[in-house]
């Protein structure tokens, strides 16, 4: 009875451990090195921002995660985290998302206008801290998006802009995306793929016909079906091994992965109710920018299809412009060919400075 009791005791204590864990950074030794977890009150809401370099001297590169909701703190520190010897580094959990994530958030303030001047409060409070004039930027998918509003709005505040899975039109991104995985579905003979998405249909004005009906039902499958057929991740039809880089995360408690899947649902579950997240097309919206900018694609990505990126640096003006294809990557060359990518990052910023 007594070794029951004990054995009892010792699962709910280390499942207790599990999901309640304290979460650290691996301090960074050098005399005038960074390693620090904030919960910064950024416009009425606490929101986690992790800095790490190995001299807070050097110029500050701000990361813009996906979604909106898909928090890469996790996955940046293991992937990419050779970056902190050059750049001091800031990870940040958008306005709910992975450990920004609470149940006191609201549906309402998941606006894009809320995460432009949240990113805009971040970078005054990073450039007044580290005395500094610019920021370094890069975004990842929604994040790309969430650059690119930044860099037209306040331009002097930026070294350069990287936007890696470049979100662009809404209309002609998705209906790219719809065609590729519709293709691949009757290349492979694959009857539920092509039935399910035959009934769904390609999307309205970058919408799918259920979208409103059942949430964001009719993307979610569409891309579900990206995946399985190639067009999200090179050689992988799942994210399996992201979750577990997640999960199993210094920074990152068993408890911060559920808070990560909520976070997730419910801001990509929202934002689409917000009119400007739905109506994009920077072709006609951002034709010109002042800042130097840069956009990698993977050749597998039909996510954010890389031939539109490409049409589209075409298209714009900037003081400076390029495309970079990465040939083994879907929509995250930053994850999937992260020693090319930290190379092309560090030779981005040097022809900058």
């Amino acid at each position: 009875m007594k070794q029951t009791v004990l054995k009892t005791f010792i699962q709910a204590l280390i499942i207790g451990m599990v999901f309640s864990a304290c979460t650290s950074t691996k301090k960074i030794k050098t005399s005038s090195g960074i390693s620090e977890i904030n919960y910064l009150e950024i416009n009425e809401r606490k929101q986690y921002v992790l800095i790490r370099g190995k001299d807070i001297n050097n110029p500050i590169l701000l990361f813009l995660h996906g979604g909106p909701g898909a928090s890469a703190t996790a996955l940046l520190r293991k992937f990419n985290h050779e970056l902190e010897d050059d750049f001091t580094v800031v990870y940040w959990d958008q306005r709910g998302s992975g450990k920004s994530f609470s149940k006191h958030i609201t549906k309402e303030e998941i606006t894009v206008e809320n995460y432009i001047q949240d990113l805009e409060w971040l970078v005054g409070y990073l450039k007044t801290r580290f005395e500094k004039e610019k920021v370094f930027l890069v975004g990842h998918s929604w994040g790309s998006r969430l650059g690119m509003y930044a860099i037209q709005r306040n331009p002097e505040n930026y070294t350069a802009f990287v936007g890696i899975g470049q979100e662009l039109h809404a209309y002609r991104g998705e209906l790219l995306s719809y065609q590729y995985t519709l293709e691949k579905a009757e290349e492979m003979g694959h009857k539920k793929a092509l039935k399910e998405l035959e009934e769904m249909g390609p999307p309205q004005s970058g919408q799918y016909k259920d979208m409103y009906a059942t949430g964001f039902w009719g993307v979610v499958r569409q891309k579900h079906w990206l995946l399985k057929l190639g067009g999200e991740r090179y050689q992988k039809t799942n994210y399996t091994d992201w979750i577990l880089s997640i999960w199993f995360s210094r920074e990152y408690s068993f408890a911060d992965l559920i808070k990560y899947g909520k976070g997730s649902a419910f801001s990509a579950g929202n934002i689409i109710l917000d009119e400007k997240f739905n109506d994009i097309d920077f072709f006609k919206e951002i034709p010109t920018v002042e800042v130097p900018v840069y956009f990698i694609s993977g050749a597998y990505d039909y996510n954010t299809p890389w031939e539109l990126v490409k049409e589209y640096v075409e298209h714009m003006t900037a003081p400076h412009k390029e495309f970079i294809l990465f040939e083994k990557s879907g929509h995250s060359p930053v994850f999937e060919e992260p020693e090319k990518f930290n190379d092309e990052i560090r030779r981005i910023f040097k022809a900058n400075n």
